[in-house]
Parts: C-alpha cells; sequence; structure tokens
C-alpha cells in the first residue's frame, strides 16, 4: 500500500473484501459517492459487512491510537480523521463532516491499492495547517464539466480551499458593459500568443498589469452558471474564495469605464483612481453581485502589482501609502458590514529590497525596460509604509516567500494572519519550520485556463500532489524531497489512470498498453500562463502505431513534455542561496515535473524514463504488434525500455519502478 497522505497507520494481514453488499453507513451523499467504486471485481469470503461514518472518537479508539501508533489523538485537529478495521467491519472516526470525508478518501485509496480488501488496523491523521488550496480562474461554459473534474481532484489530494478569480468572467446584472468590454478585450489580446505580453513589457515605458485573458476563457459565464460551481465546491468542503481584483488588475472595469482610470494616457488602463467616487459606486455594485453569488466567508480583492499610483490630478501630491491603505480600508469596511473577511496579494506592504539590492513589492522601484535594465523615466513611489495603516485582520496572501526569506517577517511580528500564496511545495525551503511561525498555509496558483493539460504542464498539479505531503505530513522535513516526489509521481499516475488500472484486462481485447519510454529531444521549459497559449500538437515528436489481430492499425502521438520528456534529467534540487534557514526556496527541474500525471517519471541507472498508459482507440480487439514512428531523429530519438499489456504490469506494481517492465512476446518494435 502507498498511500502518500496517510501519517499514522499499523496495518495487520488479514484482509476484508468491500464488495457490492458492503453497507456504507453514512448519510454524507459525498462519503457513499467516494466509496462506490471501491468494490472488488472479483468473488471473495472475507467481505467487509458494513462501513460507518461517526463524529467523534470514542475514549477506546483514542487509546488504540496512542497503543498502536504511539500518538496521542488530538481533538484540536477538527479535520483530522481515524479509520479503524477490525473483523468485519470498519469505521471512520472525525470532528468534523470535512474529516469524515478525508477518511473516505483514504479509505477508497486503501481499498484501491489491494483492489477492493481492507487490512485489519488503524489509521489516523489530521492536516499541519488549515488553508490547503488552489487559485484558478473561471472556466468556459463548455469547460465547466472539467472543472467539477478539478474539484473532485482537490477532494481526492485533501485540500479545502479554492479561490476563484472572477474579473469580467461572471455575468454582471447592474453593469453588462463589464462583461461586453471584457469580451472586446479578450479578443484583441486573443490575437496571437504572447500578444499580452508584448503589451505587458514592450510597448509602453510603464510598468503594467499582467493580462488575465484567460479567465473564462475570455468570454462569461452567466450568474446560474458560477452559483452551480460555487455550490458544487461547497458540496464537497470547499471553502471557496472569490477573487475581485481591486486598484489593480482592473483592466475589466475600466475598458468601458476609462472615466475613473488612474493613468489618463493609457489605452489599455489596469488602475482605477482611488480618490474618485465613481471607483468605488462601480466596485461596490460588483461586490454586491459577488457576494450574492457566492455567499463567501472571505473575498479576496487584490491589490498585487500596483504601479501606477499617485498619477491623476485627484491623487497628486498624496502619499502613495495613504492612497493604498486608504482603500485598502474601505472595501475592508464595506466587506465587513457584510460579515465576509477581506484576503489580499500583500508584496505592496513589503519594503522589499534583496541582499544585492534589487527592489520589489512595496518599496520606492525605478521602472527600467525589462531586456535593457534601462531606466524608463518614471519612479513607483512607496507604499511599504501602509502595513502599518491597514487593519490587521486582513489575510496577507504572500508570494514573496521565494526570493528573500526575512520579507514575510513584517506580517508574523505584527501577528497579521499570513497564507503562502503562488504556493510550490518542491521549491518551498524549510516549511516545518517557517510553518510555525504561524503560517495558516499555502495556495497553490495556476494562471492559465482551467484545463487539464494546461494544469500539468505549468506544475501546478505536481504542486498539488507535492505539497498535499507538507500538508498532510507532521514529521516532514526538506530531506525527505525524494520521498515526496516520487510519491506525487505515483499518486499523480494512479489517479490519472485509475480506471484502466483497476478495471483493465477485464475485457476480451486490449484495453491498456504501458509503455517505458525516453528520449534526448530537449525544448526549453516555458509555462503556459499569462496570454502564452499551449497547444500541444506543436510538441509532437513521434507516435505509435498500434496493430490488431484483424489487421487494423491506429496512431496514438507522442507528445514532448505531456506524455514523454528527456533521459538526462537531475532529480535532487539545490537551495537558490545560503543555507536551509536563510534560503527562501529550491531550484527544481521543471523539464521533469511537467510530464507527470499523465507519464510517471522514474530513474533507472543515471537516465530517467516515462511510464505511459496507452490507452486502445479499439477496447475490443487485441493488439498483437506496436510500432515506434519518430517523426525527425534529427531532433532526438526515442527509446523504449519495456511494454506491456496492462494485465501484464498491473500484477507487478508493487515491485521496484526501476526494474523494467518485460517486453511482450508480441510486441513488436521498430524505429523509423
Amino acid at each position: 500500500m502507498n498511500d502518500m497522505l496517510t501519517a499514522h497507520a499499523a496495518f495487520g494481514q488479514t484482509t476484508y473484501w468491500i464488495t457490492g453488499a458492503t453497507v456504507i453507513d453514512c448519510e454524507l451523499p459525498l462519503v457513499k459517492e467516494l466509496l462506490s467504486r471501491t468494490a472488488s471485481l472479483q468473488p471473495q469470503t472475507d467481505i467487509c459487512r458494513r462501513i460507518k461514518f461517526r463524529l467523534g472518537v470514542p475514549e477506546d479508539v483514542r487509546a488504540s491510537i496512542s497503543e498502536q501508533l504511539n500518538v496521542a489523538y488530538d481533538d484540536a485537529h477538527e479535520e483530522g480523521y481515524v479509520i479503524a478495521i477490525a473483523g468485519s467491519e470498519a469505521a471512520i472516526y472525525a470532528e468534523q463532516e470535512r474529516g469524515l470525508v478525508y477518511g473516505a478518501v483514504t479509505l477508497a485509496k486503501l481499498a484501491d491499492a489491494n483492489r477492493g480488501g481492507l487490512r485489519t488496523g488503524i489509521v489516523y491523521n489530521y492536516p499541519t495547517c488549515p488553508v490547503r488550496g488552489l487559485k484558478v480562474y473561471l472556466p468556459t461554459e463548455e469547460g465547466i464539466p472539467y472543472f467539477k473534474a478539478f474539484v473532485d481532484m482537490l477532494v481526492q489530494f485533501k485540500y479545502n480551499t479554492i479561490v476563484i478569480e472572477v474579473g469580467g468572467a461572471m455575468a454582471y446584472k447592474r453593469h453588462p458593459e463589464i462583461n461586453e468590454g471584457w469580451v472586446r478585450y479578450c479578443d484583441e489580446m486573443y490575437e496571437y500568443s504572447g500578444k499580452t505580453i508584448v503589451i505587458q513589457e514592450k510597448t509602453f515605458s510603464w510598468y503594467k498589469n499582467s493580462i488575465h485573458a484567460e479567465n473564462g476563457g475570455g468570454r462569461f459565464l452567466s450568474q446560474a452558471q458560477v452559483s452551480d460551481i460555487v455550490g458544487y465546491c461547497k458540496e464537497r468542503f470547499l471553502d471557496v474564495i472569490p477573487e475581485v481584483p481591486s486598484l489593480s488588475h482592473c483592466d475589466y472595469l475600466l475598458i468601458n469605464h476609462p472615466e475613473i482610470r488612474e493613468r489618463h494616457n493609457d489605452p489599455y488602463p489596469d488602475t482605477y483612481c482611488p480618490s474618485d467616487e465613481r471607483s468605488y459606486a462601480l466596485l461596490f455594485d460588483v461586490l454586491d453581485e459577488v457576494l450574492d453569488v457566492f455567499e463567501p466567508r472571505t473575498v479576496h480583492i487584490g491589490h498585487d502589482e500596483l504601479y501606477s499610483i499617485g498619477l491623476c490630478d485627484k491623487c497628486k501630491g498624496k502619499p502613495a501609502e495613504q492612497l493604498y491603505a486608504d482603500d485598502i480600508k474601505r472595501i475592508h469596511a464595506y466587506l465587513q458590514e457584510r460579515g465576509a473577511q477581506t484576503m489580499i496579494w500583500s508584496e505592496k506592504l513589503l519594503n522589499a529590497v534583496t541582499s544585492d539590492g534589487k527592489t520589489y513589492g512595496g518599496s520606492e522601484r525605478r521602472m527600467v525596460d525589462y531586456d535593457t535594465g534601462v531606466y524608463m523615466g518614471e519612479t513607483i513611489p512607496a507604499t511599504y509604509k501602509a502595513i502599518d495603516l491597514v487593519p490587521r485582520d486582513i489575510v496577507m496572501m504572500h508570494w514573496y516567500w521565494g526570493i528573500e526569506r526575512h520579507f514575510e517577517q513584517p506580517f508574523f511580528e505584527r501577528s497579521m494572519p499570513v497564507v503562502y500564496g503562488n504556493f510550490d511545495g518542491p521549491s518551498f525551503a524549510d516549511w516545518s519550520t517557517r510553518l510555525a511561525q504561524g503560517a495558516l498555509g499555502g495556495i497553490i496558483s495556476n494562471w492559465s485556463a482551467i484545463k487539464e493539460e494546461n494544469l500539468q504542464r505549468n506544475g501546478a498539479l505536481f504542486s498539488m500532489a507535492y505539497a498535499s505531503y507538507l500538508f498532510w505530513r507532521d514529521h516532514y522535513d526538506d530531506t525527505m524531497h525524494e520521498e515526496a516526489a516520487n510519491q506525487a509521481f505515483e499518486a499523480l499516475y494512479r489517479y490519472r489512470y485509475r480506471k484502466a488500472l483497476r478495471e483493465a484486462g477485464s475485457g476480451a481485447g486490449t484495453s491498456y498498453i504501458e509503455v517505458l519510454h525516453s528520449t534526448d529531444h530537449i525544448r526549453e521549459y516555458h509555462q503556459f500562463i499569462d496570454g502564452i497559449y499551449l497547444d500541444n500538437r506543436e510538441y509532437r515528436i513521434g507516435e505509435y502505431v498500434l496493430e490488431y489481430a484483424d489487421g487494423s492499425k491506429a496512431s496514438v502521438p507522442i507528445t514532448y513534455g505531456f506524455n514523454i520528456s528527456n533521459k538526462d534529467r537531475f532529480w535532487d534540487r539545490k537551495l537558490s542561496k545560503g543555507t536551509l534557514h536563510t534560503a527562501a526556496q529550491y531550484e527544481v527541474d521543471a523539464i521533469l515535473l511537467e510530464a507527470a500525471f499523465t507519464s510517471w517519471p522514474v530513474r533507472i541507472g543515471e537516465e530517467t524514463y516515462y511510464r505511459w498508459l496507452i490507452e486502445s482507440p479499439y477496447p475490443d480487439k487485441t493488439v498483437t504488434a506496436v510500432r515506434l514512428l519518430v517523426d525527425n531523429p534529427l531532433t532526438g530519438n526515442i527509446w523504449v525500455k519495456a511494454i506491456a499489456h496492462v494485465p501484464e504490469t498491473r500484477s507487478r506494481q508493487t515491485q521496484s519502478v526501476a526494474e523494467p517492465i518485460r517486453i511482450m512476446g508480441e510486441a513488436n518494435f521498430a524505429s523509423n
């Protein structure tokens, strides 16, 4: 059994099998849904007759935890759970319904790892932090089903928070002109991949916010559709935090309301004037509709990447920190009256000067050309003094954690609530020590369309699987990186192919073929964010041709960065600078990580291979041969280490992944 989310467990040898006759004794529909696919596919004698779910942990179970796991049960861990399997009955206990759901997730994984069987024993686990989340855009209308599937995946990795950027991607009844302007604006941004970068960095003599045209696919959902999405998340016990970009990143508000822009010579305005009452009349109308649809406990109001400050006639001469703080206080008071907490991106509250003199965030910054470093003639005034002017109950989304370690200290010194934003588990240095300072947790970001291939190629899926290891292991330290990475690779692969690994081989034909391959083809890694659009067809390097017993054939593309990658990767990470207790982050091999999910990277000697499950287009037919075709051998070779029908590999899953799967006798390979 390999459940990366089970920190405290002890198991015996006796196995009881979940079958269609097993009673799921729970009133939560989600729990029954989570356990609906766990039944053994084969007839069994020792049947698990009942799985019961109960709030509260009995004294005898607490005693068992202490005796068998040498850990004291602590009911302060409200999201924790206990699984006790004895005789023909399993029981899940928790202080909250959310804990019951997490217990069901783990129980299902235990059963899946044993093909429907549960070994006797006890499991006790709880998260290390109360906030574990992802930040995403709203989907397109046709992308709603995947959005919900992704939410289901968050549940499987025991996340409890989702931040959804709203912007112009939800219909506004009071201000339909916002949506009309948003669509027109995004249509222009979609002219070609990378246009947004040209506008942000190469067109004007001042800094601009990043452009989020991928939100909603450049369109917008109805309020009913957004409400449906929010309800789906809440039914799965996720805290839903709408992000309503305010002050900065306000292009969605200003395209059709240029009268309130701060920089009057900007054809693509992104910052409103905080001295103009019309700004708040518009913003508060938007907030009212968001509050009605989301009914949130917390609202994220943005406020990051603010570059245009004190420029208009109404703002000139006013201290930058006062303009910034007054805007936050006004929005905070408005939300507080409506029972909502405020969250912000917090870098503008920091005097972020690095040890080598570089300025970021709320420090005074000279605008320089991104490519040449030449001064462009404008200086961003400092706003960091606003940290002592804003309410201290605002949640700080601290995304400068990877630049300098000391940047987060002003928040902790003032007892401000801190969540690490743009969180990335693989590169985060010294998690345990920094968490002990009082941080509430981490929220990973995907700054592109909410599509599976984008989430994978941008590393968000791997970071999600890896971070769940940090979020659910109280004894994690940085020496456990390789263990966490390997378990994240495996957990993603098993999740991606959970149906195949469970059911393949039950039919007469060949449903799945597992291949272990690699390439010396290499491409520079970059993320598909901020207007850089992904087309996987551009990364094709070859194909497998499946030949069937009846003489028919089918082609399956081999796509670099998706189901294969480069063989010469580094698995170790290194600190960006300094020592473990002074460095802010690690450097990791992004090329290695981007293929995780569709494939499972494994080390064989000094080289990296990628395990990939090919789904046969004709599962009722029998594959007799597989032919490898390389599109252009001059740009790289493809090596196949092993191949097998899935029924052959399924019984070998517990073996070392470094041991090649044997090549099937009927498999025929040729490389052109």
